[in-house]
C-alpha cells in the first residue's frame, strides 16, 4: 500500500495554501487537490490535518479523509483484483467515483439520450443485446471489461445461446458503442473489443421470392377474390416488391413526396446517424398501387389505414399458402424480391445500391447470389475449346 501524505502547496497573497493529497504509483508522484484553501499555521504537517484553532477544522479533516478513503479503495480493488494500477487508471477511477453502480447502469444513462434519436427496431436490438449480457454476466463492473471477458462472452453466443455468426457480430459492434462511448466519458482507459477476432462473416442469402412465385401473388391480387382487409395487405406487400422499401419506410412514405417519375424518402435507420435522400423510380404497376391508396389525397400519410406489422405477417402466411409459395414469407420479402429481380434483370449493382439506399456496396453483395446461373452458362463458353 502507497504511503499517503497531505502537504500544502505554495501560499497566495492572502496567505493561504491549497492542500494536496500525495503518494506514488510506480515512482511516479501524484497529488490530488483536496479543493481547500488554509492558512499554513492552522496546518499540523506532522500529523497532516488541521489543528483544532482552525474554524473549520473539522470540516475540513473531514474531506481529506474522504479523499484518502477514495484513493486507498481504489488501491486494495485493484490490488484483490490482481490488476496494475497505473497513474492513467487512477485518475479514471478517482474522476468518477460511484458514478454508476455498474455497466449496465451506465448502458441506462447512454439509452436515455440514444433512444430518442433511433427507430423502435434498433431500440429493440439494443435492449435484446443487453439482456444477453446480462444473462452471461447479471453483474459487470467496468474493470471486469475485459479482452478475456469478451472472448468468453463470445463463446457463450455461439455455444449455449446458439447464435449465428452474423447475431454475435452485430451483438459485439452494438457492444462496441458503449464501450467507445465510456471511454469519452472516462471510465474505461481503453476498447479491449478492438482486440477481439471474431469470425468474418457476411449476411446470408435473403429469403425472396422467384418471379413466378411473385407473378402468382400478383394474379391472386388482380382476382380480388380475397377478403378487404387481406387484399389490403397484398396491396401493400406487393408495394414493397415494386418499391424496394423496408416495412418502417413504407409506413411513413408521404403523398407528397411522390413525383410522377419517382419518390424520394429518407430510411428511417439512418434518419439520426446518416441521413441521405434516396430516389426510387416508379414502374407502372407501383404508380398502380400508389394511386388507388392515395384515394384523390394530395397529402398526408400514403398507408394511413395498414395494420400493425405482426397482423401483416399472419395474413401474409395465409397468402402464402394459397399460392404455394414454401418460404416463410414475411414484410421483409418484399424488399428482398425487388432486389433480387431487380439485379436479375439490370445486373447493375450500383444502381440498385442507390435505391436500397445501402451506405456500401457490400450490403447490397449480399444479393449476388441471383447471378449464379448466369455465370455458369457465361463459362459454358468455353467447353468445347479443347
Amino acid at each position: 500500500m502507497a504511503t499517503i501524505k497531505v502537504l500544502l502547496k505554495k501560499t497566495n497573497s492572502k496567505n493561504l495554501a491549497p492542500v494536496y493529497i500525495s503518494f506514488y504509483l510506480d515512482r511516479k508522484k501524484i497529488e490530488v487537490p483536496a479543493k481547500l484553501m488554509v492558512p499554513p499555521e492552522s496546518f499540523d504537517k506532522g500529523k497532516g490535518i488541521l489543528k483544532n484553532s482552525f474554524a473549520y477544522a473539522s470540516d475540513y479533516n473531514m474531506v481529506i479523509e474522504q479523499i484518502k478513503s477514495v484513493i486507498n479503495d481504489i488501491f486494495v480493488r485493484y490490488r484483490l483484483a490482481n490488476k496494475v494500477l497505473t497513474d492513467d487508471a487512477f485518475w479514471m477511477e478517482y474522476n468518477n467515483p460511484g458514478k454508476y453502480k455498474s455497466f449496465y447502469d451506465f448502458c441506462k444513462s447512454v439509452q436515455a439520450l440514444k433512444f430518442k434519436e433511433v427507430t423502435e427496431g434498433t431500440r429493440k436490438k439494443h435492449l435484446s443485446c443487453i439482456r444477453s449480457l446480462q444473462d452471461f454476466s447479471p453483474e459487470l463492473a467496468f474493470g471486469d471489461l475485459t479482452l478475456e471477458f469478451f472472448r468468453r462472452f463470445v463463446l457463450y453466443l455461439r455455444n449455449v445461446r446458439k447464435n449465428s455468426e452474423i447475431t454475435i457480430n452485430k451483438t459485439i459492434n452494438i457492444l462496441t458503442g458503449y464501450v467507445n462511448e465510456a471511454i469519452r466519458q472516462h471510465l474505461l482507459l481503453e476498447n479491449p473489443i478492438h482486440l477481439l477476432k471474431l469470425r468474418n462473416v457476411q449476411e446470408t442469402k435473403a429469403e425472396a421470392l422467384n418471379e413466378a412465385e411473385f407473378h402468382r401473388l400478383c394474379e391472386l391480387h388482380k382476382s380480388e377474390v380475397l377478403d378487404a382487409s387481406t387484399q389490403h395487405v397484398l396491396s401493400f406487400f406487393l408495394f414493397m416488391c415494386f418499391s424496394s422499401l423496408h416495412i418502417s419506410d413504407a409506413k411513413a412514405l408521404k403523398i407528397e413526396d411522390i413525383g410522377e417519375k419517382e419518390f424520394c424518402y429518407y430510411r428511417a435507420k439512418m434518419l439520426n446517424v446518416r441521413p441521405r435522400l434516396i430516389r426510387v423510380p416508379i414502374c407502372n404497376a407501383l404508380r398502380k398501387l400508389i394511386n388507388k391508396q392515395s384515394r384523390g389525397r394530395k397529402s398526408g400519410i400514403l398507408w394511413d389505414n395498414i395494420i400493425s406489422d405482426q397482423k401483416i405477417n399472419q395474413k401474409l402466411k395465409t397468402i402464402a399458402g394459397m399460392c404455394e409459395i414454401t418460404i416463410n414469407l414475411s414484410a421483409k420479402v418484399g424488399r428482398h424480391t425487388f432486389a433480387t429481380i431487380f439485379l436479375r434483370n439490370s445486373k447493375d449493382f450500383n444502381t440498385l445500391k442507390e435505391i436500397m439506399g445501402h451506405s456500401n456496396i457490400q450490403q447490397t453483395t449480399v444479393y449476388a447470389h441471383v447471378l449464379d446461373s448466369q455465370r455458369k452458362k457465361g463459362v459454358e463458353v468455353f467447353n468445347d475449346y479443347l
